[in-house]
């Protein structure tokens, strides 16, 4: 993964900059408030809590006046403020992992400084009782639903985020003292003036029970770019709150530690307890971890827990289990609402991307997320439309930096402001705009060049009947017009000699691309008997498409094809159009057409079609700018249903039937036993008509040691089956890594279960071809071994698999097929 495919999937927050005016009505007010203090007789102490070694500051310190039991805790920010009726003589302050500061108090303005301590939490056995900490763990997770802040009716806040990224000033000097290198050097001068990259953003956010929210980007800004849509492109980072069963962190989900029955997974440890002044309110801080002998996508860190409705106050969390790739840590601060509900009001994120060197150093991203302005149950909200998340306002990215003083906790330093106005001029002189979008279409398989596009998945490919094929396909950029989009392509099969070639025109009728008309043309192979949506589209990391590597039956096919794929409902995604296809099948096959009462045999076949299909994704959401939309897709399942007519004399066809296809994609995620993904297919045709227009088993197998492809059989040969009746479900479950677990030695292991049955009804009109059909149906299932071996971009895995019931081998060890799986780590 590049350093900016990474910079890409961020979208974290911080908040805004004090004017000297702002500054004068502080100091005036802190005079008031001294004043006030004559009389009221309250001392107050401030300060900042830091690391000694990284200098960044340290959130939720413990922090103990005068030697007693009453004190707080510093924000997110490591800023603390607190208030004693007695004078403050001294402090203590505690933090997990951290050797503990006493101090004697001698200024109002104090600077912290506390050194790591590498202490592991052991896992005593407490003999005598429950442990102290489980009963508050209870409590807390007794009242999750009350104070979840999704189980609010509405609210609204305003938001301000920043992002930087960096590399350790420190790690680098120590570096240079032990190898000299100039270009280090340069790098630390450089970094002691400014950081790697920067973005910020202010977004107007409201919430609509159940689960509707909505961001209105009201301004962003991001070093060396203008296009505010590639801040956005991947959700946040970490989960907005810290009452889910699941923990989302950087794309994965992690089994909450204050969830049902989480004390038997979790070792929990209560380290400190904090008295508020007023009495009424006492915070309890307990460490937990998985507990030993329990493997599971578990967290580590601490929670801060009041008694005060047994909420969360703060939290300080990160996978248990280092990762290859990347450290991560969030924190979370919670505050009490009009007194009634705890909401989180700052978000941390800290990523080190340990894949990527600079200099022998890793960068490191530093998110802050403050929420202000926070209004719970304002009847005045309006809904946002239900597919929309966000949406970037025309002007955000030209914001000045007036508007940015509003908003803006603190003002941008010196390394900040030299971090936008370096990068900005070398993002002009470079055009890293340009460039940015070429890395965002390296994704759908295209690659802009000025007003050109290079379709990637037309230069090379495999499958059993091409062999390989070369090619080129060039398409019009949206710099030549945003409106349309015409190209062509041209390639070469060297197993089949066959020259390939087509054309399109791509109208967008609609900014957002909900409302499109596409016209082609193609001379090219298909799948004999395959299935196609009408949403299709080759990827090029896309796992699923392993499958078409053994694909050998194909058909010769020229077509003319005309269709409108529009959005009808918020979830609903819908095609429609015509397409006269003539096919000849490159494989031994003749139909059996009768005319005039004789049985002619003929190959080449004419077909006049038109089709409706409808793809429902029940809360796909869409993050949208001015000009485009990207979709954050949906954790619901998602249904596609097509339906295709074929009409003799309609554009030339020669036959009649109706053809109905289904499928449906679900992923379900459980606490302690993994993933589950299920895929369910079914289509059937009517009419007597060649086997071109059937249905043919979805095999997936090349030999008995081959590349896995999910979803698919992977004992069945792609045209061993032939069906007009056909039905299957494709079952897969992975531990994912709960199992083993030595070291950096992490497979993930699961099971796979398919089962298909079908039918084929007017068998004596098919000729020359060994028909096998599936009506005793087709059974198969396996074991796998994901992430065996694991690199940067991809990871490899082994799976055994055995071909069951009717249509299994009689010799028992031909049913058995070793496979190779793979997976994408981008």
């Amino acid at each position: 993964m590049s350093l900016f495919t990474c910079f890409s999937a961020l979208n974290i927050k911080i908040n805004s900059v004090k004017s000297m005016n702002r500054f004068m009505i502080l100091v005036i007010l802190q005079t008031s408030f001294a004043f006030t203090g004559l009389f009221s007789q309250n001392y107050q102490v401030k300060g900042r809590v830091s690391d000694s070694l990284t200098g960044v500051p340290l959130a939720f310190v413990n922090i103990i006046i005068n030697d007693g039991r009453h004190g707080g805790v510093s924000d997110i920010d490591g800023r603390f403020s607190l208030t004693s009726d007695a004078p403050v003589k001294s402090l203590r302050f505690s933090y997990v992992g951290y050797k503990p500061v006493f101090i004697e108090v001698s200024a109002s303005n104090l600077n912290i400084i506390m050194s790591p301590e590498n202490l592991q939490l052991p896992e005593v056995l407490i003999e005598a009782g429950e442990n102290p900490a489980h009963r508050i763990i209870r409590n807390a997770v007794a009242n999750r639903k009350k104070n979840n802040p999704a189980n609010i009716p509405s609210y609204t806040f305003t938001s301000y985020d920043k992002m930087v990224f960096s590399v350790n000033a420190d790690s680098l000097k120590k570096d240079i003292s032990l190898h000299a290198d100039s270009s280090d050097i340069r790098l630390l001068n450089t970094i002691e003036k400014q950081h790697l990259f920067m973005m910020e953003s202010v977004s107007e956010h409201s919430y609509t029970a159940p689960g509707r929210s909505f961001d209105n980007v009201i301004a962003t800004r991001i070093s060396g770019l203008k296009d505010p849509l590639f801040l956005f492109l991947i959700s946040q980072l970490q989960s907005t709150s810290f009452y889910d069963d699941a923990i989302n962190i950087a794309g994965l989900n992690y089994v909450n530690p204050i969830s049902p029955n989480s004390w038997n997974h979790y070792f929990f440890s209560l380290r400190d307890t904090i008295y508020a002044n007023n009495q009424s309110d006492t915070t309890f801080i307990i460490e937990y971890k998985p507990r030993k002998g329990k493997n599971f996508d578990g967290l580590k860190g601490l929670v801060y827990i009041s008694s005060n409705g047994w909420a969360i106050s703060n939290v300080i969390a990160e996978p248990a289990k280092a990762s290859e790739m990347f450290g991560i840590k969030i924190q979370q601060l919670y505050e009490l609402i009009d007194g009634k509900q705890w909401f989180p009001v700052q978000l941390n994120t800290e990523i080190t991307f340990k894949n990527i060197n600079v200099n022998r150093t890793q960068p490191t991203g530093y998110g802050k997320s403050y929420r202000r302005n926070i209004q719970l149950n304002n009847p005045e909200i309006k809904k946002a439309p239900a597919n929309l998340s966000a949406f970037i306002v025309p002007e955000a990215a030209s914001r000045n930096e007036d508007f940015w003083a509003k908003y803006r906790i603190d003002s941008l330093d010196l390394r900040e402001k030299n971090t936008y106005r370096i990068i900005d001029s070398l993002g002009r002189a470079n055009h890293l705009d340009k460039k940015v979008k070429g890395l965002h279409a390296l994704t759908s398989g295209r690659l802009p060049i000025g007003y050109l596009e290079i379709d990637l998945n037309r230069i090379m490919r495999y499958n059993k009947h091409e062999g390989f094929y070369g090619g080129i396909g060039l398409w019009s950029s949206d710099k030549l017009s945003g409106f349309f989009k015409a190209g062509g392509y041209w390639g070469y099969g060297f197993k089949d000699k066959q020259a390939k070639y087509g054309a399109s025109l791509k109208l967008k009728l609609n900014r957002y691309g909900n409302f499109d008309l596409a016209l082609d043309y193609s001379y090219d192979v298909t799948e004999s008997a395959g299935t196609k949506f009408f949403d299709d589209q080759a990827g090029s990391f896309n796992y699923n498409n392993f499958r078409n590597l053994y694909v050998e039956q194909m058909d010769l096919t020229e077509s003319y094809s005309a269709a409108v794929i529009f959005r009808m409902l918020s979830f609903v995604k819908t095609g429609a159009g015509i397409s006269s296809e003539n096919k000849k099948p490159l494989y031994d096959y003749a139909f059996a057409q009768a005319t005039e009462g004789l049985s002619v045999l003929t190959q080449r076949h004419q077909y006049g079609k038109f089709f409706v299909g409808m793809k429902f994704a029940w809360g796909e959401k869409f993050i949208r700018d001015a000009y485009n939309q990207v979709s954050t897709g949906t954790r619901y399942p998602v249904v596609w249903l097509q339906y295709t007519r074929s009409e003799p004399g309609f554009l030339g066809g020669e036959f009649v039937n109706n053809r109905w296809d289904f499928k449906m994609k679900a992923t379900a995620s459980f606490r302690f036993i993994g993933k589950s993904n299920i895929w369910i297919t079914a289509s059937s045709v009517d009419g007597k008509v060649p086997m071109q227009e059937l249905i043919n088993g979805r095999g997936g197998s090349g030999n008995e040691f081959s590349l896995y492809a999910p979803f698919s059989f992977v004992t069945m040969k792609p045209g061993e089956f032939l069906n007009d009746k056909f039905a299957a479900v494709f079952f897969t479950h992975t531990f994912r890594k709960l199992m083993i677990s030595e070291g950096n030695f992490e497979p993930e292991p699961g099971f796979v279960m398919n089962a298909g049955i079908g039918s084929l009804k007017n068998r004596n009109v098919h000729r020359y071809a060994e028909l096998k059909t599936m009506e005793k149906g087709y059974f198969e299932s396996g074991i796998i071994m994901n992430n065996m071996l694991s690199s940067q971009i991809s990871s490899l895995g082994i799976g055994v698999f055995y071909r069951a019931g009717a249509y299994s081998n009689q010799n028992l060890g031909k049913n058995f097929y070793l496979k190779i799986t793979m997976g994408f780590n981008l």
